[in-house]
């Protein structure tokens, strides 16, 4: 039998593979299928266009490499410009009953990460009936430059953008995959959190999915919307720009650039004083200057949420329980006292205030005294400064969504959960920056249980912990993404109830290797963030 099969699209034939994932289950893969036209030549920067049909059968037998990046956590650079593909996972093409759709948004901070199955294998999840799609992106300045000047056509979020056009792919052709364009599932991760919520709050992507999931991050996380600060103009200086002729000049220059060395120019982006006031990301979404066909952010997501069309949208979101473990590398640098003295740069960057700020110094006080205050040993700061990190960078972000989702919905369900599984040898982003014996569950871990990763042992028994941790979390995500309810046989009927619309305080299941259903143990830390805006400016 060869190992090939042709399967139809609207656009035109494509060639997939048979493949098997680690337990014996058999599906088809298709990878590096086309979306949307590629962005390369003049189509650099700008919005997508569709994709043009084709007739010979296209080869989609091999990985797409991703778009132009310098790799997270390894000092290499790869990928390419023409990279707007997606891949498409399936026990069969022709069932009885067309089946639930996942589509998954991989993270990497807007500025790097593809879908690859080295860290996004379909093992896991194809052995539910499902139908997966993973899709990638343009990420970093290719995918989110936004210029000011309304005649030059480049007003940003492209890569969200990118998103939806994968959406649109989706609704037209995943009922020759066996996947039921009526029931779609938006997931993602990180970046791809955040990503979901723009999709749930923009109009451009209406009506594309049914359901959504969301996994540590928000676009009310400060690194889902990085302040103004003419990027594109300081990334055109580094390539040489002589800083004449405003945006179209600038332009120029960028147009001219060989792609990756448009990427690596972000090396010397940040400046000293942007750390001092806190800022992780430089080019990611943005609210555009000006209204266009393809208008994605045309307002504040605060804004965006209160009317959005995702608020008819079920919605399972929360995050890890030591998300800041992210950071080991740069808590564990440096003296106690000169971390301490740096809690400046922790100040909330949407709070706008100074560096010189007498509010600044006082909101670094509070969080000074409430994390560190009663600590005596060097293990109890490094505990608090995950804790710090991890409610900064992740779960007031989520939780400002869970309110907004209190005041701007009504009888549709929200689900918050808590990750605090922890399993060594499934932990994906701790195994690769934490030295072995450091407890918690990092940003990231919570991958390992839904996608079969390069790190994962290629035979999980059945009869292990790691196995039955898998099917537990792959059924709730699945039973969601089936009917919009996440409750399960592993979870019990009716163990996990939606937020209480009055909240706070909220209450969550934590899924861990016994589950529980309580309130949320972060909800003093999070009233403390929540202090420190007024109550319109929260959600």
């Amino acid at each position: 039998m060869s190992n090939t099969i042709v399967a139809r699209t609207a656009l035109g034939p494509i060639r997939g593979l048979h493949s098997e994932n680690l337990w014996g289950t058999k599906y088809l893969t298709f990878f590096k299928v086309p979306y949307a036209k590629p962005p390369i030549g003049n189509l650099r920067f700008k919005d997508p266009e569709p994709i043009e049909p084709w007739n010979d059968i296209l080869d989609c037998t091999e990985e797409s490499p991703g778009c132009s990046q310098k790799m997270m956590f390894i000092d290499a650079y790869q990928g390419q410009e023409d990279c707007l593909h997606l891949s498409v996972f399936t026990r069969n093409t022709d069932p009885k009953k067309l089946l639930p759709v996942m589509v998954f948004i991989h993270g990497g901070g807007f500025i790097c990460g593809s879908n690859a199955t080295q860290v996004y294998g379909p093992d896991y999840l194809i052995e539910k009936d499902i139908v997966l799609v993973t899709i990638n992106y343009r990420v970093g300045p290719l995918g989110f430059l936004s210029l000011q000047d309304s005649t030059l056509n480049v007003p940003g979020n492209a890569g969200l953008k990118d998103q939806t056009m994968a959406l649109r792919w989706v609704k037209d052709n995943i009922f020759y995959f066996g996947g039921n364009p009526n029931c779609v599932t938006l997931f993602g991760e990180s970046a791809g959190g955040a990503s979901v919520h723009y999709h749930l709050i923009s109009n451009l992507s209406r009506g594309l999915f049914h359901r959504a999931i969301i996994q540590s991050g928000s676009a009310f996380n400060h690194w889902a919307l990085p302040p103004e600060r003419n990027w594109a103009q300081r990334l055109a200086k580094i390539l040489g720009w002589d800083g004449n002729g405003g945006d179209a000049s600038a332009l120029e220059t960028l147009m001219k650039a060989d792609h990756m060395d448009i990427v690596k120019g972000l090396d010397n982006l940040l400046t000293p004083e942007m750390r001092k006031e806190g800022s992780l990301s430089h080019f990611g979404p943005c609210i555009e200057p000006y209204q266009s066909p393809q208008c994605m952010v045309p307002r504040h997501p605060r804004e965006m949420s209160r009317s959005a069309w995702g608020n008819s949208v079920p919605v399972l979101i929360g995050a890890n329980t030591e998300e800041g473990l992210l950071f080991y590398p740069e808590v564990k640098k440096g003296s106690e006292q000169e971390k301490l003295r740096s809690l400046k740069d922790c100040v909330p960057m949407d709070l706008n205030l100074s560096l010189c700020s007498g509010e600044r110094d006082r909101i670094a006080e509070k969080l000074r005294n409430f994390y560190f205050g009663k600590n005596t040993t060097k293990e109890e700061n490094f505990r608090s400064y995950v804790d710090l990190f991890s409610d900064k960078d992740f779960w007031h972000g989520i939780m400002r969504f869970v309110r907004s989702r209190c005041e701007n919905t009504f009888k549709v369900p929200t689900f918050l959960y808590r990750f605090n599984y922890n399993l060594p040898d499934l932990a994906f982003v701790k195994t690769l920056i934490c030295p072995e014996g450091v407890p918690g569950v990092c940003h990231g871990d919570d991958l390992g249980y839904l996608f079969k990763t390069a790190l994962t042992d290629q035979t999980v028994a059945k009869d292990s912990p790691e196995y039955r941790a898998i099917q537990l979390v792959v059924s709730i995500w699945t039973t969601f993404a089936t009917t919009g309810n996440p409750n399960c046989d592993a979870t019990r009927p009716e163990l996990w109830h939606p937020i209480a619309l009055t909240g706070p305080p909220f209450r969550c299941l934590n899924i861990s290797d016994r589950l529980e259903f309580y309130q949320l143990p972060e909800t003093e830390r999070m009233a403390l963030w929540d202090s420190f805006y007024d109550r319109k400016a929260l959600t």
